[in-house]
């Protein structure tokens, strides 16, 4: 299913904006859906997700290296990551145990 640029274009054609309603029309009139929007109010990932994506980020070896560069500069007096001693040091330790 698809729409061509030109049918996009005529569709809204002499609108300065593109409204969501507008979207919505084109949308049932053009592909034969019914189309109802809701607010979402849930997390954007559920906890797996986050979870996966936080082993994921912590095994790339960029982002191992900001980590130990930011450990030593702590040690240096140099604080960039958190004004908390306590959290650094537990997300060094969090990162270990990936």
């Amino acid at each position: 299913m698809s729409i061509s640029k030109e049918q996009l274009e005529q569709s809204f054609r002499g609108k300065a904006y593109v409204e969501l309603k507008d979207l919505v029309q084109l949308i049932e009139e053009n592909f034969g859906f019914n189309v109802t929007l809701q607010r979402k109010d849930e997390p954007a990932f559920t906890e797996e997700q986050k979870k996966r994506m936080t082993s994921v980020i912590f095994k790339d070896e960029d982002v191992l290296y900001q980590l130990h560069q930011a450990k030593h500069d702590r040690e240096n007096g140099i604080s960039t990551y958190s004004d908390s001693e306590e959290e650094f040091a537990q997300l060094l330790k969090e990162v270990k145990n990936d």
